[in-house]
């Protein structure tokens, strides 16, 4: 399960405690014991799945007749006899620009679909200032609700690395391994490189790496407890979950700069623990120069870290979402 994934399964666990919550999904889902779902069939091709499962998803939406319809994608076509609104997690554009061949075609014609649902919205929410001006939204929500319990670091003897993503793709995980592939041939031999990705991804890697999947957040967690350090080298993100999560668990992170890393950059002090690299070069430069510093953080980076993620965590918290349909209830109500 990826980062928007994993914030939608923690956020849908928050507003059951203060919803009458029905979840229309794909199938199979991480099911909550008091939340209602409606599963979707899994569709059996990249067109089935981006352009005949929102036309399956507009009755089912409609059946379930609820008060208020949270989109969080696949929303294009939904009926408009309901409130909408959609929370926009970065945009295909910005994706479509990281990408090549026919994942760059197929995001472009999904930013003509965002446009569509941008306009259909009665509330547009983004997850940082690009989608936020992109789409014209009326709230910026970070995608973060802090996960529960996080463990004390207790760094492993050797210089540990977490990545979470995939090698190719636009999370350029292949930038990871660069990274801690130089270490283990200068300075520190006995680095480690711990991936947290999807599983048909694994055989991309060197045999050195240490490739984990469908993992809980307790054992993501439990990695990251373990690291001295946390690598993003992604070409384009919208927010940066995996960032944020990293700066919880008290971990510098190197990230590639982009939109989203740079929005989390912006919001933390000069002590933030966070680096953001323009190219390959220096984000494994960067990663020797932060190894170099040992496994933790000093007091200020902690307290910078602690005061971010505090931060986000009440931009983005249930309570925080509820605010936003109640205001959309309120407004429908007055037209």
């Amino acid at each position: 399960m990826g980062g928007v994934g994993r914030y939608s399964e923690r956020l849908a666990r928050g507003l059951a405690e203060l919803v009458d919550l029905t979840i229309v999904t794909l199938a199979d889902p991480v099911k909550l014991p008091t939340v209602t779902y409606v599963c979707l069939p899994i569709a059996s091709s990249r067109l089935k799945r981006y352009y005949a499962t929102p036309l399956r998803a507009r009755r089912i939406v409609t059946d379930t007749r609820p008060d208020v319809v949270h989109a969080h994608g696949d929303d294009w076509a939904l009926s408009h006899r309901t409130p909408i609104l959609r929370s926009f997690y970065g945009s295909s554009w910005g994706e479509a620009m990281s990408s090549t061949g026919l994942r760059r075609l197929n995001h472009m014609l999904l930013a003509a679909t965002e446009i569509v649902s941008a306009r259909r919205a009665d509330l547009r929410v983004g997850i940082a200032p690009e989608s936020q001006e992109r789409f014209r939204c009326h709230a910026l929500t970070p995608p973060f609700v802090p996960a529960q319990a996080v463990p004390s670091p207790s760094p492993h003897p050797a210089p540990t690395a977490v990545f979470i993503g995939s090698f190719r793709g636009r999370k350029q995980g292949w930038i990871a391994q660069a990274a801690v592939e130089r270490l283990r041939l200068s300075t520190h031999p006995e680095s480690r490189l711990v991936v947290i990705g999807p599983s048909e991804d694994a055989g991309e890697w060197a045999p050195w790496v240490e490739h984990c999947s469908g993992l809980t957040d307790a054992e993501v967690l439990g990695r990251l407890s373990e690291a001295w350090l946390l690598l993003s080298p992604s070409a384009y993100e919208g927010f940066g979950i995996p960032v944020v999560e990293g700066l919880q668990s008290y971990l510098p992170v190197v990230a590639m700069d982009n939109p989203g890393s740079r929005y989390v950059r912006s919001q933390g002090t000069s002590d933030l623990p966070l680096w953001l690299e323009p190219n390959q070069p220096t984000f494994v430069e960067r990663v020797e120069g932060v190894v170099s510093q040992g496994p933790y953080l000093n007091p200020a980076q902690t307290a910078a870290a602690t005061s971010l993620v505090e931060q986000f965590a009440a931009l983005g918290s249930p309570e925080m979402i509820l605010r936003l349909y109640r205001s959309l209830l309120e407004a429908s109500h007055n037209d």
